[in-house]
């Protein structure tokens, strides 16, 4: 299988920042929630030692933040940032064959897909389970309404650091050439190709950008069957390019702030709009936006569930605000 190489002086610098982030612990403090070997930490865990016997440079993040909790605001940084000490750290460990890193890499993916899936229901679309029987508003009914939002957003203080950390992955010059290639085949801006990865893949370059399934076989999850045709091994920018196109974005000309926002809305679903009358956490968690209420299985709505992944509209105003882009007009 293809990879996307990552430099592993491109990667130090978030390699590093995981180093310092306020869940990190020391290895082997093993919390009890975890002592079964099931739980989401001991399994990372359990990958950070070997990586470290292969003469891998892993964070020491040991295996778990200080309340122990399977919590995906904690979970998914940790898991990535080990995938990418990783891949940084593989030039440099002559112990450790390519295989080695493969296996690692691909067990840190399925750990990270089983986070996200549990944290989110697949994305709604006609085929999908989770079809509904609604009508999306219409673009001109709601474009105001997103000018307004983006404009008076705030991102929450609580996860302002960990917005940041998206940031960090959106903006890394290894992943940002991957997004620009997939922007040159498609026209799809490269910022907005790294949002949906970060909402769809966790930033995982072993994950399909449609749904964030394993880049070794294709789709399962609606959109399933996907890439077509198949033409292993596939690479990551191949798929993503795949799945622009089987949403028609590669013909979309106008990319301008409301209609970036409605597409995806429409890329995840409307009924947290039309049926539960709330902002989509799907746009706008972690902002003032948002407050709480989510799908947390097919057709099954909680008033008072809280999404834990950053709203890709938020992700949107922290690239703007750090100068990272200009503001869509």
């Amino acid at each position: 299988m293809k990879r996307v190489k990552l430099d592993r002086r491109q990667v130090g610098a978030g390699f590093a920042a995981t180093l310092a982030m306020p869940f990190v612990v020391r290895l082997g403090a093993v919390p009890a929630v975890a002592q079964d070997g099931s739980g989401t930490w001991r399994q990372l865990g359990t990958l950070s030692e070997e990586a470290q016997r292969l003469g891998l440079s892993v964070p020491r993040m040991g295996l778990a933040p200080a309340s122990a909790t399977e919590d995906f605001t904690e979970i998914q940084p940790a898991i990535v940032d080990f995938m990418d000490g990783i891949t940084a750290s593989a030039p440099d460990a002559p112990g450790a064959t390519s295989s080695d890193i493969d296996s690692l890499l691909e067990r840190a993916s399925e750990l990270l897909r089983t986070a996200r899936n549990a944290e989110r229901v697949p994305r709604d679309i006609p085929e999908g389970p989770q079809a509904a029987a609604v009508t999306p508003p219409k673009f001109e009914d709601v474009a105001d309404e997103y000018r307004r939002l983006f404009e008076t957003c705030q991102i929450r203080s609580e996860n302002r650091s960990t917005v940041q950390w998206y940031v960090s992955k959106i903006t890394d010059s290894a992943r940002r050439k991957s997004y620009e290639d997939a922007f040159i085949e498609t026209c799809v801006p490269w910022y907005a190709v790294a949002i949906i990865h970060g909402m769809e893949c966790s930033f995982d370059f072993n994950s399909h950008l449609h749904n964030g399934d394993s880049l070794k076989a294709k789709t399962k999850q609606v959109p399933a069957g996907r890439p077509n045709p198949w033409l292993p091994p596939s690479d990551w920018v191949s798929s993503a390019v795949d799945a622009l196109r089987y949403d028609k974005l590669h013909e979309q000309a106008d990319w301008s702030l409301p209609r970036m926002l409605y597409r995806w809305e429409g890329y995840n679903g409307w009924r947290s709009r039309l049926l539960y009358k709330i902002n989509t956490p799907y746009l706008w968690s972690f902002s003032n936006h948002y407050t709480k209420g989510k799908f947390v299985a097919d057709n099954k709505w909680d008033p008072n569930a809280v999404s834990k992944q950053c709203g890709a509209a938020v992700m949107l105003k922290a690239l703007v605000e750090g100068g990272f882009i200009t503001a869509p007009a």
